[in-house]
């Protein structure tokens, strides 16, 4: 905490500076800053050239060295940040939210690897609406303590497949899933935090935000320029968040076309319309 606090005092007025207070996150905020500890990694990993393979290094000018090392810094400014928000708006979160959400995620992935089957069941609709209703979910005990309910509910509903997939699964996860959403839910009815400070403290959080996925995006632009003929690599600092959202939704297009296309081959369907009249004289070419 004293390092994260240090970091919060290096960064709190650079941030400020940015004069933006919104938050910017259109992702969990445990994934950001995974995906910022990552970029940073990502940076000490490529910095050196290797053979063929370029090197970060080549562009110092524009990415120093330094680049990763402040990012984690101001990773931990963030955090520094984010614990004294929830310290005044919700600290039922600041006191279990890490076991929270170290549930949904083991929940998660337990139903994740049961039905990644290639069987189509009602379940795997489940958790792709569940998925999808949580995923931009910020660290609020209302948000986590619904989550924990939603994947109590599927999973107990799958209990004996869960076990039959995975040995190792703990049952107990979904006992206790429901116990931390009730004891959420109750804390957070009891906190009355003063507008005005919690106000101030978000104000700050969203500034080191915007901070720090700035110095992401630097990485990461850097890197396509560097690493262009090295998709492989470039695969390594994009967002993998973003890319299963982005198969999310492909995939989620692709079976409501399939389904109306179904709908439409059903017998009493009702024909297409037949096509609509031309209006152009005879032999006219089209445009």
């Amino acid at each position: 905490m004293a390092k994260q606090g240090k970091d919060y005092d290096r960064w709190v007025k650079a941030a400020a500076e940015q004069g933006r207070t919104d938050n910017p996150l259109s992702l969990p905020y445990d994934v950001a800053v995974r995906e910022a500890v990552a970029a940073a990694a990502f940076v000490k990993k490529y910095w050196e050239p290797d053979g063929d393979r370029p090197g970060l290094k080549r562009v110092k000018n524009r990415l120093p060295a330094s680049s990763s090392d402040d990012l984690v810094s101001i990773v931990h400014a963030v955090q520094e940040a984010q614990t004294r928000l929830l310290l005044i708006v919700d600290p039922a979160v600041a006191d279990v939210g890490e076991r929270a959400r170290f549930v949904v995620d083991e929940l998660e992935s337990a139903l994740e690897f049961l039905l990644d089957d290639d069987v189509d069941e009602p379940a795997d609709a489940q958790l792709a609406r569940i998925k999808e209703f949580h995923a931009q979910d910020g660290q609020r005990s209302s948000a986590l303590s619904q989550a924990l309910r939603d994947y109590a509910g599927l999973a107990a509903s799958l209990e004996e497949r869960l076990v039959e997939a995975d040995e190792e699964f703990d049952v107990r996860l979904i006992v206790e899933a429901r116990k931390l959403a009730e004891d959420l839910q109750r804390r957070a009815l009891e906190t009355i935090p003063d507008g005005d400070t919690s106000a101030a403290a978000s104000a700050t959080r969203n500034q080191l935000l915007h901070l720090m996925l700035e110095r992401i995006g630097a990485i990461r632009k850097t890197a396509a320029h560097v690493f262009r003929r090295h998709p492989e690599i470039i695969r390594e600092v994009t967002s993998a968040y973003e890319r299963r959202r982005r198969a999310a939704a492909r995939r989620e297009k692709a079976r409501k076309t399939a389904e109306g296309k179904v709908a439409g081959n059903r017998p009493g369907a009702a024909p297409p319309p037949p096509p609509a009249a031309s209006t152009a004289p005879a032999g006219a070419q089209p445009a």
